[in-house]
């Protein structure tokens, strides 16, 4: 089973998002703010995170560099989602700072689950 870790300061959304990843037999764990998403890397090891860009102590494009030079969460895919920041620099600036995608909120249950497992059997593919 994967182990989702869920980086969103809306309740609602984070219950959301569980919910939707939970029922597509996801393993998630959820965190509220940035603080706490660095550190749940640590403790829940995800196989992937799904990241805010707004929250309330940093913002997400800070916390996706920190676990991209963080040696335990680097190799962690990181999609990074946002329900303001739609126009191009924004988007490339969470690619660069190394989220391997960008969607925009609100976003469709099942593109999301189908952009997680496409990320998955990419990032994962057994050796």
């Amino acid at each position: 089973m994967y182990r989702i870790m869920v980086v969103e300061d809306d309740e609602i959304l984070r219950q959301t998002f569980r919910d939707v990843l939970k029922a597509d037999g996801f393993e998630v764990f959820l965190c509220p703010d940035g603080a706490s998403g660095l550190q749940g890397v640590k403790t829940y090891r995800p196989d992937l995170i799904l990241l805010d860009v707004n929250l309330p102590d940093m913002s997400g494009f800070d916390v996706c560099r920190g676990l991209k030079a963080d040696p335990i969460a680097k190799s962690v895919p990181v999609i990074i989602l946002t329900g303001h920041a739609r126009d191009v620099a924004e988007r490339v600036r969470g690619l660069d700072v190394g989220a391997e995608d960008y969607l925009f909120k609100p976003v469709s249950p099942r593109v999301l689950v189908a952009r997680i497992r496409s990320i998955l059997k990419v990032s994962l593919r057994p050796n």
